[in-house]
């Protein structure tokens, strides 16, 4: 199982891996570990019965040793060993350096790093693309998400690489799929459902509740918490979601998006945007309001995963930094909740706005924001 949470579940047994008596696994993602079923099986009857059975994972990498776990096949290695080699080399080559480890650890709960470069990159992409257009003038914002925010890949599953050199193999952790760059236009009042959308992210908060509430939806994928980088704005988690995390509108009333802002003063719901994106939100993914395909303007083949490298490359020493153009609304007298990986622990000074509440012992740590 991939975290302790599933003890929540009554007919679930995390010793033995099973769910209602039975033995099940989930692999882990990447290849990371094997999933096995072990079976006992009894004849005595002169008829096969399974008597017990247990369901774990065998991991393949020792972390704490940084060494490999699973012998490799001989054969297979032989065969495949050139391209192995040339592929490790070439994900291994230095694309810049940077002044900062770079992490994803708090990227749903802060304005970011990990997430704040890709969409730079991609505005800068746009932007030279976008020369010589009738949409040259327009606004340029540019919306990205963290993909790799933990959830059901596990504790471990964040960006996480240490100041010095950026190889190719951090970009792809940085944006993990082979996305294209898109733009499209927009209105100030869609831009904002658009955030609305991406506000679905969390549970709504009671003032008057408990005084420790749980702060993240877990119906709610990271992929689609998508953070806009062109505007300001901070997210009002005491309102009821507005949109369901499917897509479609739940709260017609709700705001949870508050001090929306454009070059420092409330938007003009009326004025044109153009926002750069990736094919998969552009063209419907997700399910956000006024993406349908219909309204792309850049129809670009440039993946921004390449984006991302050469934007690094022109910077050749980055200072990972956010400008903090969002954030989440402090709720006095509620302490908003939320688990991240364990090894986010030793990023917390860069973080002042978030505190550790407790290590919990499966790969997993509990924060808070503080207000």
């Amino acid at each position: 199982f991939p975290g302790g949470f599933f003890s929540r579940h009554p007919k679930v047994d995390l010793d033995l891996g099973t769910i209602h008596g039975v033995p099940a696994v989930m692999p882990g993602a990447w290849g990371s570990h094997l999933g096995l079923v072990d079976l006992v099986l009894d004849n005595s009857s002169g008829r096969w019965k399974v008597t017990s059975g247990k369901g774990f994972l065998r991991p393949i990498y020792d972390k704490a040793a940084r060494k490999s776990v699973a012998a490799p096949d001989p054969l297979v290695a032989q065969l495949i060993s050139p391209e192995h080699d040339a592929t490790v080399a070439h994900m291994a080559a230095e694309v810049a350096r940077t002044t900062a480890p770079i992490t994803s650890y708090f990227a749903l709960v802060a304005d970011d790093p990990s997430v704040q470069v890709v969409a730079l990159a991609q505005r800068e992409h746009a932007r030279s693309l976008l020369r010589g257009t009738p949409y040259e003038k327009l606004p340029l914002l540019s919306a990205a998400s963290p993909f790799k925010a933990g959830g059901r890949m596990g504790p471990s599953y964040y960006t996480d690489f240490p100041a010095g050199p950026v190889a190719l193999r951090h970009v792809a952790s940085l944006y993990v799929y082979p996305n294209v760059i898109k733009a499209v236009k927009l209105n100030g009042a869609q831009v904002r459902e658009w955030l609305e959308m991406s506000a679905g992210m969390f549970r709504q908060i009671d003032p008057k509740g408990p005084a420790e509430q749980e702060l993240m939806n877990d119906a709610f994928v990271s992929y689609n918490f998508d953070s806009i980088e062109g505007v300001s704005y901070a997210i009002d988690v005491t309102q009821p979601a507005r949109y369901a995390p499917k897509g479609p509108l739940v709260a017609p009333q709700a705001r949870r998006i508050v001090d929306l802002r454009y070059n420092g003063q409330p938007i003009d719901e009326a004025a044109e945007f153009i926002v750069v994106t990736n094919n998969y939100r552009a063209s419907g993914g997700g399910a956000f309001p006024n993406l349908t395909g219909k309204n792309i303007v850049l129809d670009s083949q440039d993946e921004n995963r390449g984006a991302v490298a050469a934007y690094l490359a022109r910077q050749q020493t980055f200072n990972p930094s956010a400008d903090n153009n969002w954030r989440i609304q402090p709720v006095p007298g509620v302490k908003l909740r939320f688990q991240s990986g364990e090894a986010a622990i030793a990023h917390l000074e860069r973080y002042p706005q978030i505190k550790l509440v407790k290590r919990q012992g499966d790969g997993w740590a509990l924060f808070e924001l503080t207000e």
